[in-house]
């Protein structure tokens, strides 16, 4: 990817500087056939398709899931004259009613001076264009990693699903999805740019005195997940190969590699042949061999994704992967090693982050002096897992202060030079997906634990009956309207 930087200095009049992160291609600073990226004395921007500069600011689950609940379901029907859905099931995009409901959002976003649906919303185009400002286009393949997941069940699940990035089929599923979904946006304005997955397990928190973290083996605790694996694989797949490739690279024979993994054999294709590693020889050393392979699939990851993108894209930002913060900012050298891998193949560095708003500018300027790009904090809530009381008056100190820290937050963040985007972790205070599928299900046991946490509705700034949550949306929106002037001001922030 190249970065074009333009910086003039006439009669010592210090002029704009831009960086333009867009396509790969050489381009004139004033040509703008998609949203880039611009720096103005220091100060990071998105930059619109007619060469104005913006933050993005948004929300996540703008999902007609949350109008279909028990809770509301008459209540859309009479608000909206009808069905969201159509009879399967499926969300029906081009009923009226969904375009009435779609006005209405729009209208909410334009209050509380929203420009953007974020990572989690469906690609909607009665919603695009009811919302009229961006999108996040997200580019969805099969992964065995979910948010925050910790080393146990990333275990399970890639035992399931190995995710073989050097094989053919990686690189077909992500042609497929290019052609599916970047080819018919490879000219839209409204873009902001491509994501990928929820929290990709570059880092793993380990959960030590949980029961499946013991069960575990000596190989299983020690290597990466992903890492071990594709050493179960066949000597035959294209992983397996890669894997025994890197061991020929970092060990003298086959003997002394062997020995590394507590194996019995004494050439290359014994150990190729072999479909259990479970002991560890000298575990630092096979520790080493797993962090050289993890970033080695890091590698193949994120370029061949960008490739499948460049194809049909030469122009919009590369957001990557959501980078689970939370986590990531307790292994600060594992993050380190993500973000040089995926250099030269994003344009922004996407996370998600619930935090108070000190500890993520700390962070957060260490992730953009190790990476040299801006930031969005792209799935964010000041405090998550909102209670449940709060809905019915029952616990008002509650969505007071939670108001004061929303507007402590955005002001301290937008008065970083580089963060440029804030996505918010929900729109309306709907009924949780996964308690609506218990509902569904009519799992009983599952519907209990649920009701007794008393965390059923999910982040969001109205009620699922429409109602505005206004001791959150006043200083929000206070709090938005000084996040431009107070970013223009950041050029001299220290991080």
């Amino acid at each position: 990817m190249i970065r074009i930087l333009c910086s003039f200095l006439v009669a010592r009049v210090k002029l704009v500087s831009c960086v333009l992160l867009t396509a790969g291609m050489v381009m004139a600073a004033d040509a703008q056939p998609a949203v880039s990226l611009c720096q103005i004395e220091g100060v990071w921007w998105f930059r619109s398709q007619a060469g104005e500069t913006f933050l993005s600011i948004g929300a996540n689950h703008v999902e007609p899931v949350y109008w279909q609940s028990p809770r509301n379901t008459s209540f859309v029907r009479a608000t909206y004259g009808g069905e969201i859905f159509r009879g399967d099931g499926s969300y029906d995009d081009e009923s009226a009613a969904v375009k009435k409901w779609a006005s209405r959002v729009a209208a909410n976003f334009k209050a509380w001076s929203f420009n953007t649906l974020g990572f989690h919303n469906p690609l909607s185009r009665s919603l695009q264009e009811a919302v009229g400002g961006y999108y996040v286009c997200h580019l969805p393949v099969e992964v065995p990693w979910g948010w925050n997941m910790k080393r146990a069940e990333l275990v399970r699940q890639f035992a399931k699903r190995p995710t073989d990035v050097f094989d053919d089929r990686f690189l077909v599923e992500l042609a497929a999805v290019a052609d599916k979904l970047v080819k018919p946006r490879a000219q839209d304005p409204r873009l902001l740019g491509y994501a990928y997955t929820d929290g990709p397990p570059w880092t793993v928190d380990d959960e030590e005195g949980s029961p499946a973290y013991a069960k575990l083996s000596p190989a299983q605790k020690r290597l990466h997940p992903w890492v071990h694996a594709l050493m179960l694989q066949p000597a035959t797949a294209a992983g397996k190969q890669a894997w025994i490739s890197l061991l020929q690279k970092r060990h003298a024979d086959p003997a002394k590699a062997a020995a590394v993994y507590a194996l019995k054999a004494t050439s290359w294709d014994e150990i190729a042949a072999c479909t259990q590693w479970v002991e560890l020889g000298n575990p630092d050393a096979a520790a080493a061999d797993s962090r050289a392979f993890l970033s080695a699939l890091m590698h193949r990851w994120y370029e061949e994704r960008a490739r499948s993108i460049r194809k049909h894209d030469a122009h919009h930002l590369i957001l990557g992967d959501k980078l689970n913060m939370n986590r990531d900012r307790k292994h600060p050298a594992e993050r380190k090693e993500s973000l040089r891998q995926m250099h030269g193949f994003v344009d922004v560095i996407s996370v998600q982050y619930y935090a108070p708003a000190d500890e993520q500018v700390a962070t957060l300027a260490s992730v953009h002096q190790e990476s040299g790009l801006p930031i969005i904090n792209g799935d964010t809530t000041c405090k998550p897992i909102w209670p449940d009381s709060a809905m019915n008056g029952g616990n008002p100190e509650f969505y007071q202060a939670l108001g004061q820290t929303y507007d402590e937050t955005l002001t301290k963040l937008f008065a970083q030079p580089w963060f440029i985007g804030w996505h918010h972790c929900g729109y309306v205070r709907g009924l949780r997906q996964p308690y609506l599928a218990a509902l569904k299900k009519g799992d009983a046991r599952e519907i209990s634990s649920y009701e007794q946490r008393g965390t059923l509705y999910r982040e969001g700034f109205i009620s699922d009956h429409e109602e505005p949550i206004d001791p959150i949306l006043t200083p929000l929106k206070a709090a938005i309207a000084k996040c431009d002037e107070l970013h223009k001001k950041s050029g001299g922030t220290k991080p």
